[in-house]
């Protein structure tokens, strides 16, 4: 009986292993192919209004002086690798108070070094203000438009300041050499750009 038991088990987990590399393996190609279809599109759509989501998670994670330095100094460079380079421009009077366009690098820079004990950033009604639209056969480019709630703690835990703006965020999708280990593959990558007041 233990026998036929360790037989279906080592059979199951095999089974999984081989679903999971056909699944990795058609994501890498669905990655990697050189046109889009409709349906690609609306999946990079997706995961670039999560990068949305993530870009304001980070914004607490960076400023968090409850957490250790280097995880709050790994978030930045983290929170970095959502954007295309770092000469992409943030609308900032949240953290400054001052309405200029910075740097995201400074702005993360920013909300690490801020006043503030902690920052708690929200996304919320985000959405496709342009959709992901063909600029050549290599780049994608679109706008989203969300709610950006900022809300400034003091050490005590509770909220001295609550800022809320509408905002918009250019969007590209571009083919980019990856590499894997030893091989590059070129693939789609979606990425956030200049954030600004809408």
């Amino acid at each position: 009986m233990k026998k036929i038991l360790i037989a279906l088990l080592l059979s199951s987990v095999f089974s999984f292993g081989q679903s999971n590399q056909k699944e990795t393996s058609t994501l890498e190609n669905e990655f990697s192919k050189s046109t889009l279809d409709a349906e690609n599109i609306i999946a990079f759509e997706t995961r670039s209004k999560q990068k949305v989501v993530d870009f304001c998670n980070y914004i607490q994670l960076i400023s968090n002086k409850d957490l250790d330095d280097k995880l709050r100094l790994h978030s930045q460079k983290s929170a970095l690798t959502l954007f295309n380079t770092n000469s992409c421009l943030i609308s900032e009077q949240m953290i400054t108070g001052k309405n200029d366009y910075i740097l995201i690098n400074d702005f993360f820079s920013a909300v690490y070094k801020s006043k503030y004990h902690k920052i708690e950033g929200l996304a919320s009604n985000v959405v496709f203000k342009d959709q992901l639209t063909a600029i050549d056969s290599s780049n994608y480019a679109g706008t989203i438009s969300y709610t950006h709630t900022m809300n400034f703690y003091n050490q005590a835990g509770n909220i001295i300041k609550t800022i809320i703006e509408n905002k918009f965020v250019e969007v590209t999708l571009t083919r980019k050499v990856k590499t894997f280990g030893t091989t590059e593959k070129i693939i789609w990558t979606v990425n956030l750009c200049d954030i600004k007041n809408d």
